[in-house]
């Protein structure tokens, strides 16, 4: 008796959805926020800020430092992993794709991040 070969579809319609898309909207959409909510801040302060409004402004200039370099660690961790499964992926045919993808997701995540707190933050 022959048995028929059942063939493997995919659930999904679209099989690879790219992290890294995911966290360039994020920012996309959040940082025209921030960034107006912080000049009207700057502009509402005037040429005699308050204490307040100058915390303000060194916490933005901090946490672009902090984002710069959590972004640079988390690309060459990400960057060194994919180095190191390239051979095993080449034996096994295992596709490279999201490899790369990582490595993106991994340098754009702490500017995402950052960027949906402050959104959070300032709409209050």
């Amino acid at each position: 008796m022959a048995t028929k070969r059942r063939r493997r579809t995919s659930t999904s319609a679209v099989p690879f959805f790219p992290k890294s898309m995911i966290e360039t909207n994020a920012i996309m959409l959040g940082a025209p926020f921030v960034i107006g909510a912080r000049m009207m801040q700057m502009a509402m302060a005037g040429p005699q800020p308050s204490e307040k409004e100058r915390r303000e402004t060194q916490r933005m200039v901090a946490e672009k430092v902090a984002a710069a370099q959590q972004s640079a660690l988390a690309f060459n961790q990400a960057m060194f992993k994919a180095a190191m499964d390239v051979p095993l992926a080449m034996m096994s045919a295992n596709p490279l794709a999201k490899s790369m993808d990582t490595v993106a997701s991994a340098a754009i995540k702490p500017y995402s991040k950052r960027v949906r707190a402050n959104r959070k933050r300032l709409s209050k």
